[in-house]
C-alpha cells in the first residue's frame, strides 16, 4: 500500500478556502472599522458579495470541490477519501486515467466504468514531488490503465 495522491490535500484545500475568506475579511474590514458600512451597506455589500462571488466561481472552476483527500494503491484496487466517506475502487472498474493542468497544477482523473458513491469519475493531486515533473506524472496515469486493463482481462 503506498499513497498515489498529494499527502496534505485537506490542508491546501482548506488554506486556499481560508485565504479566499481572508481575501474578503482585509476588503470588508476598513468599511466596518470607520463604520461607513452602517452608513452606506449598499456601496459597500455589494463589491464585497462580487468578490465572495469570483471567490467561490474561481474555487468551483479550480475543482477544488472535487478533489479526492486521499488515494492509496493497495495493490488490486485504489481506496479513495474524500471528506470522510471512503470507497475501495478496484482496477476492473477503471475505464482510464488521464492526466489535466489546471492553474498550473497537475491533476489526475480516474474515469470509472460503474458509479461509487463518489461518481463516475475520481480527481486527485499528484504527490508533492511530481507537481513539477509532467512527464512523472504521465507515469503514474499509464501505470494506472496497463494495471486496469490488466485486470479486465486485456494485454
Amino acid at each position: 500500500m503506498r499513497v498515489i495522491s498529494f499527502k496534505d490535500t485537506v490542508l491546501y484545500k482548506r488554506g486556499c478556502w481560508l485565504s479566499a475568506a481572508a481575501l474578503v475579511a482585509a476588503v470588508a474590514a476598513p468599511s466596518v472599522v470607520d463604520k461607513s458600512i452602517f452608513n452606506q451597506p449598499v456601496v459597500h455589500i455589494v463589491p464585497i458579495c462580487i468578490l465572495i462571488g469570483f471567490s467561490v466561481y474561481f474555487l468551483q472552476k479550480g475543482g477544488f470541490f472535487s478533489v479526492a483527500d486521499e488515494v492509496v494503491d493497495c495493490g488490486d484496487h485504489l481506496k479513495v477519501r474524500r471528506a470522510g466517506l471512503e470507497v475501495e475502487i478496484p482496477f476492473s472498474n477503471i475505464s482510464a486515467a488521464e492526466v489535466s493542468t489546471v492553474y498550473r497544477m497537475h491533476r489526475i482523473t480516474v474515469h470509472l466504468r460503474e458509479q461509487t458513491t463518489m461518481g463516475k469519475r475520481i480527481d486527485f493531486w499528484p504527490q508533492a514531488i511530481l507537481w513539477g515533473n509532467l512527464f512523472a506524472v504521465r507515469q503514474v496515469a499509464s501505470d494506472l490503465n496497463d494495471r486496469a486493463r490488466r485486470a479486465r482481462g486485456g494485454v
